[in-house]
């Protein structure tokens, strides 16, 4: 299922386009959820603890990670999901 235009934010990670937003929840923290901005296929959730501020740099960090860890944005799959590893962000 595609991320809805309405709420979402935009941005390129070297020279990829992304949908991106912050997704609220109980446990684990907040999932910051991205997928292709063209293409949609597998959507990508990273969670970060409560209280991280989320910026559009760290978005992009989360999406490096992910495509380190194996995760191919234009692709269709299952959800791929993972945990921001390393600094979270200044609070």
């Amino acid at each position: 299922m595609a991320l809805a235009k309405k709420g979402t934010r935009c941005l390129t990670v070297d020279g990829c386009r992304y949908r991106w937003v912050v997704a609220p929840d109980d446990e684990p923290g907040l999932a910051i959820v991205v997928e292709d901005a063209d293409a949609g296929g597998q959507r990508m959730v990273t969670w970060v603890e409560h209280g991280t501020v989320i910026t559009p740099a760290l978005v992009a960090r989360s999406i490096r990670q992910a495509r380190e860890l194996g995760w191919v944005s234009g692709r269709r799959g299952p959800q791929f999901s993972t945990r921001l590893l390393g600094e979270q962000s200044a609070r």
